[in-house]
């Protein structure tokens, strides 16, 4: 029933988002076949449209989450999708789930746009890429890269990290949405919904920073080796890469306990309009 659930709302949330990555297409196209011609003008303003809609990507992504979970359970569709016969645990972890994959696709997306910009001023040497192409030396970069393995390792704690920091952003936004479409807080949803975010954001930061300042305990990447030290961050010797494990400890468990909290308010708190 999970993977019926995940494919359900996989092709529903493709909606919100499939017009911004065909957009990213054709002017990726376009860009390609500005190498042909002549017309300089036609590459620089795709680069333009292309670094744009590499952040539109992120930025309607994340709204999207946001639009999808108010409509499908609180909108006009929540007296539908409440009702079926599934657990409200099994739609939550569906929408978790997809909402991760749209997210993290358009992060790809976005890296994916500049790598293609880099690459694009690289071949067109002429015109207004000219400065780009003698001021980024790509050889001069790889030699002042680590080395793979170390590159590697950077690369796995980077996305450790950017898992949980997609999964607290998650949890963030479906716990607020539940909690202010309560009896409670229904009469104000938008105006509560923004100040209980901001409270939530604000209490896992304090918390966070607190817990990285005073329990000084770091995650390390050094150019040859993986290490854990009892130092602040950025303060370990060697380090190339630093990250509170009591803050990111925190932060992760932070989330969870509010996607069990929003679990069961959908389950027993849950006010349909």
């Amino acid at each position: 029933m999970l993977g019926k659930l995940i494919k359900h709302e996989l092709r529903h949330s493709a909606r919100y988002t499939i017009s911004i990555y065909t957009a990213v297409i054709v002017i990726s196209a376009v860009m390609g076949l500005s190498l042909l011609s002549s017309a300089t003008w036609l590459g620089v303003m795709s680069c333009f449209a292309l670094y744009a809609a590499g952040f539109m990507a992120v930025i309607i992504t994340l709204v999207s989450v946001i639009k999808n979970f108010y409509d499908t359970l609180f909108g006009r569709q929540g007296y539908l999708t409440l009702t079926l016969p599934v657990k409200c645990s099994n739609l939550l972890i569906s929408k978790v789930i997809v909402s991760f994959i749209w997210i993290v696709a358009s992060f790809m997306l976005m890296v994916l746009t500049f790598v293609m910009i880099f690459f694009y001023a690289k071949e067109r040497s002429s015109g207004y890429f000219t400065i780009v192409s003698d001021a980024i030396s790509l050889s001069g970069i790889l030699e002042m890269l680590p080395s793979a393995s170390t590159v590697i390792k950077l690369l796995l704690v980077a996305a450790v990290w950017a898992i949980i920091t997609i999964f607290t952003y998650v949890s963030f936004v479906y716990f607020t949405v539940t909690l202010a479409n309560t009896r409670a807080l229904q009469s104000h949803p938008k105006i509560l919904g923004g100040l209980i975010f901001l409270g939530i954001f604000s209490l896992n930061n304090t918390v966070g920073n607190l817990l990285t300042q005073y329990m000084p305990f770091t995650f390390n990447v050094g150019s040859d080796r993986v290490f854990f030290a009892f130092e602040q961050m950025g303060k370990a010797e060697e380090a190339l890469l630093s990250y509170g494990v009591g803050g990111t400890l925190f932060s992760g468990l932070f989330a969870f306990g509010l996607l069990w909290l929003t679990g069961y308010i959908l389950e027993y708190k849950v006010n349909l309009k």
